[in-house]
């Protein structure tokens, strides 16, 4: 997703460069990854492309998401206090359950109890939350609940005093990041940096402000690699520009 476009091989060797990965393993990478599902391959053997597949674009377009999420006000959706309930009709195939409740936690959907097939999460921001929910097989329900969960519980669905933490801590590392002399070690750098803060934004569940009761630990965070970005960005989109050339 870096360069914008499919790869070839022989594109994506040179881009991995900087990494000290070699050409034979950045070769076996692409492989392991299409088979996995995370990327598809298009075209003849001899100058297969290479792109993220549908389901991982879903993920990309989730982590742009939360970063876009944390750069705006947090007063242009107000929460109307309405949860999502969601009873999955989970498929049998161990695999595909495993998946299914992967990305159900990626969307912030957390289990009402232990080895429960039944999750929870605010509806918010709503149309975003609907659609979602929409993608998994089962039954859902909206409104309020009878009873407030409490600091104490959203606490241990969602590790929020952890993640802000770790946000803060991962906002501090990217700031002390000196912008590299050459093209290739700004794109090194980059990657370093991207793959740190969406390794950790991945982890952020889309909460309303309001339950985050002034945590802002993800806020910094993003703050802090928006202002990466804009130090290593040309130097990075140069080394990119010279390494997809035919």
């Amino acid at each position: 997703m870096t360069a914008g476009q499919p790869l070839t091989a022989s594109q994506v060797s040179r881009l991995v460069a900087p990494l000290e990965i070699s050409s034979s393993n950045a070769k076996s990478h692409l492989t392991r990854l299409v088979a996995e599902g995370a990327l598809e391959r298009s075209g003849p053997v001899r100058s297969a492309k290479y792109a993220p597949s549908a389901s991982q674009a879903t993920v990309v377009d989730g982590i742009h998401a939360r970063l876009r999420a944390e750069t705006v006000e947090p007063e242009l959706e107000e929460w109307d206090g309405g949860w999502l309930m969601l009873a999955l009709n989970a498929p049998r195939n161990r695999t595909e359950r495993e998946q299914l409740r992967t990305s159900l936690w990626f969307d912030g959907f957390r289990a009402v109890a232990d080895s429960s097939d039944t999750y929870l999460r605010p509806a918010w921001p709503k149309v975003w939350a609907i659609a979602r929910v929409r993608q998994y097989p089962g039954t859902c329900t909206y409104g309020g609940l009878l009873e407030p969960l409490g600091w104490a519980k959203l606490e241990a669905m969602y590790s929020l005093d952890d993640l802000d933490r770790e946000a803060r801590k991962l906002a501090r590392w990217i700031q002390q990041r000196k912008a590299p002399v050459s093209n290739a070690g700004a794109f090194a750098l980059r990657l370093d940096v991207g793959g740190r803060l969406t390794h950790l934004i991945a982890h952020d569940p889309r909460l309303p402000p309001v339950l985050w009761n002034n945590r802002m630990g993800l806020r910094e965070l993003v703050r802090a690699y928006h202002e990466f970005e804009e130090r290593v960005r040309p130097a990075a989109q140069r080394f990119i520009e010279e390494s997809v050339k035919d």
